[in-house]
C-alpha cells in the first residue's frame, strides 16, 4: 500500500500542478477568481503532501484520520465544482474524484490496520 499512497499523491500533486496552470489561463484578467482558484491548488498540493507523511506513518491513526477528511473535502468540493458547470462527469472532476476516493481509502486502511499497534 506504501508505493499506492505515494502513486496517487503525486497524482493528486500533478493534477494540483495541472490546475494551477489552469487556473492563470482562464483568469488572466480576473484575479478574485484566480485566487480562489489557485486556493483550491494550494490545498490541493498541501493534501498530497499530508497523504506521502501517511504513506510513511501508516501506524499514525490521527494522522490518517486528517487524511481521510481532507481527501473526502476534497471530493466533495470537487463535485461542487462539477455540478456548478453542470458536468460532474468532466475529466477533471473525475481525475481529482477518484484520486481522493482512492487517497482515502488508503488512510482508512491505514487507520483500521493498525488498529492494535502502540507507538
Amino acid at each position: 500500500m506504501f508505493i499506492a499512497h505515494l502513486l496517487f499523491s503525486a497524482i493528486l500533486f500533478i493534477g494540483a500542478l495541472l490546475h494551477g496552470y489552469g487556473s492563470f489561463l482562464a483568469f488572466p484578467d480576473n484575479r478574485p477568481a484566480l485566487v480562489w482558484s489557485l486556493g483550491s491548488s494550494v490545498f490541493a498540493i498541501f493534501l498530497s503532501a499530508i497523504c506521502v507523511l501517511c504513506a510513511y506513518r501508516t501506524v499514525d491513526r490521527a494522522l490518517a484520520a486528517i487524511c481521510v477528511a481532507g481527501c473526502l473535502a476534497w471530493v466533495a468540493v470537487v463535485l461542487a465544482f462539477g455540478l456548478s458547470i453542470g458536468n460532474a462527469a468532466d475529466p477533471r472532476v473525475l481525475y481529482h474524484v477518484v484520486t481522493g476516493l482512492v487517497l482515502a481509502g488508503l488512510a482508512l486502511a491505514d487507520m483500521f490496520g493498525s488498529a492494535g499497534v502502540t507507538k
